[in-house]
């Protein structure tokens, strides 16, 4: 048998030995560059199908979201409603005494006692029947005016008119949360 691992002396079998090694070297690089693109085709299609996946994960997760969004909103409505129709005009019936005790102070401040006619819804003079009872140096008198909204009150001094209207933030907040 011939042996390949000894070159033989002659010219043409140097010439095959450098060819060999061409060749040895040429396969050497294909074979490399055949495993980088299997490697880089291996990486694509993994990004792809993690891509995929991802995209239909949150798919799932914004349909679960919004489903639960509006199963508490629904699960709400009861608690929406009463306080729209029951807690937001007491609270603003019960602001507007506060803010009447202020302007009256301010005007026994900068003018002294005197005379106030106070002009607010029925309801809400009754609330105001309180002031009569804790401003006794002035002269206050109330007056219904079923015409007022809940919220809204207008004092008459001798030289001016002040206007306290609360049932417009009560109205703008109403249509927030109905909004929302």
């Amino acid at each position: 048998l011939e042996d390949f691992a000894t070159p033989s002396p002659s010219n043409a079998a140097t010439v095959a030995a450098a060819d060999a090694e061409a060749i040895r070297l040429e396969a050497y690089e294909a074979g490399y560059k055949s495993g980088w693109d299997d490697a880089n085709s291996e990486t694509a299609a993994s990004d792809h199908r993690i891509a995929a996946d991802l995209e239909r994960n949150l798919t799932d997760l914004r349909f679960t979201y919004e489903e639960a969004r509006a199963e508490v909103l629904h699960g709400m409505s009861g608690l929406v409603s009463s306080i729209l129709t029951s807690f937001l005009p007491r609270l603003a019936a019960e602001a507007v005494l506060p803010r009447v005790a202020e302007e009256l102070q301010a005007q026994i401040a900068s003018a002294g006692p005197g005379t106030c006619r106070l002009r607010a819804a029925p309801d809400t003079c009754k609330q105001l029947e309180w002031l009569a009872e804790t401003y006794m140096e002035m002269d206050l008198q109330i007056t219904p005016e079923p015409a007022y909204p809940d919220g809204r009150v207008t004092l008459h001094f001798s030289s001016e008119t002040k206007e306290i209207d609360l049932s417009g933030l009560l109205g703008s907040v109403t249509e927030a949360i109905h909004d929302f």
